[in-house]
């Protein structure tokens, strides 16, 4: 039984120490830099409490640790585990600089030590069954991936307070709005299914009192000539999207054999309505509708983080999965910001 270390109990929290635990691991330790958050949880499952994260690296009991803390911290955090000797799982967006996240990746290649980016919209069952597909269907032609998600306040003539704080929440946590947020789960569907883009283009929108982008949108320069349409949108209607909740998340990826319809759901009630793919074959016009039973993508996640690293199989995504994402979000805001298109460096050469 694999021994696990928490870092960061906060909201996401949950999501791991619960997809572990039904997966047969053990949550052996715990941190937060607040005590009642990091003792909650370890009441719930008997393990140790620190309040440093230093304490889970020192402990000789934990194997793996899942780094939940905001963005900003997980350099420092995830180098520490990897020097530790430790098996790592991070959050999303691994760090808030790509150079960061290049050390992190670089770092862990170095020891060999398995070292993970939590990305679980790739584990959907709706989203395996796509990455499947295309294996079949050839070269991605046209790519269209949207992220809308409902924040009508945004909209209001008058912000709410907690958009005043500097640096507001969202650039604390994650290091911006909706570029960041929720732009960076479908930045790594988009190089998952279609490969990295060559060269971006950019643009921002943002308004007065506000210090992070409402909406971004971007042009992808994707392999084999294919091109690329990314948005993400913090919008007001409620009622938009496959779930009619607001939360309107999809992708469209079309191939010379056919096309696919990517819907997901909203992110921290999975358990409610199933992710759903659409599969339309050109030779024989048939339609396929995927309707797989409702799961909790965090839990699959979990599972196949826990199998990958007891039988010693690489991770996925990987750190450089998680870098790829962080190189992405901020090209595109180098070049919204300079407005003008930009060719897109990789730190592993690739």
């Amino acid at each position: 039984m694999t021994n696990i270390g928490i870092i960061g109990c906060g909201g996401i929290s949950r999501f791991h120490y619960e997809g572990y635990e039904k997966a047969g691991a053990r949550i052996a330790h715990v941190c937060d830099v607040r005590p009642e958050a990091a003792q909650a949880v370890g009441d719930r499952y008997g393990a140790k409490v620190s309040t440093d994260y230093r304490a889970v690296l020192d402990d000789p009991e934990v194997a793996l640790v899942s780094v939940l803390t905001p963005s900003s911290t997980h350099r420092e955090i995830c180098l520490a585990a990897l020097a530790a000797g430790k098996g790592v799982v991070c959050e999303k967006t691994l760090s808030d600089d790509p150079a960061a996240s290049a050390e992190i990746a670089r770092a862990a290649e170095a020891a060999g030590v398995f070292c993970a980016t939590a990305y679980m919209k790739r584990h959907f069952p709706a989203s395996q069954q796509a990455k499947r597909l295309l294996a079949e269907m050839g070269p991605v032609t046209s790519l269209y991936a949207r992220t809308w998600q409902p924040y009508a306040e945004l909209w209001d003539e008058t912000l709410g307070e907690w958009t005043k704080e500097r640096p507001s929440a969202p650039v604390r946590a994650y290091g911006g709005g909706a570029l960041v947020c929720g732009g960076s789960h479908i930045l790594d569907l988009v190089h998952w299914y279609a490969g990295r883009p060559s060269r971006v283009c950019g643009h921002m929108a943002t308004r007065e009192g506000l210090d992070f982008d409402r909406a971004t949108n971007a042009l992808l320069w994707l392999p084999h000539g294919a091109a690329g349409h990314f948005e993400a949108h913090w919008h007001p209607l409620q009622f938009a999207g496959y779930e009619r909740n607001g939360w309107d998340e999809r992708l469209e990826i079309t191939t010379a054999s056919g096309r696919l319809d990517l819907y997901t759901v909203l992110w921290h009630a999975p358990e409610r309505n199933p992710a759903l793919l659409v599969h339309q074959d050109a030779a024989s016009g048939k339609v396929t509708e995927y309707r797989f039973p409702a799961v909790n993508a965090f839990h699959a996640e979990m599972a196949e983080m826990l199998r990958r690293f007891e039988v010693g199989e690489p991770p996925e995504p990987s750190a450089w999965d998680g870098y790829v994402v962080d190189q992405l979000i901020a090209t595109i805001a180098e070049s919204a910001q300079a407005g003008e298109a930009m060719d897109m460096e990789w730190a592993d050469g690739k």
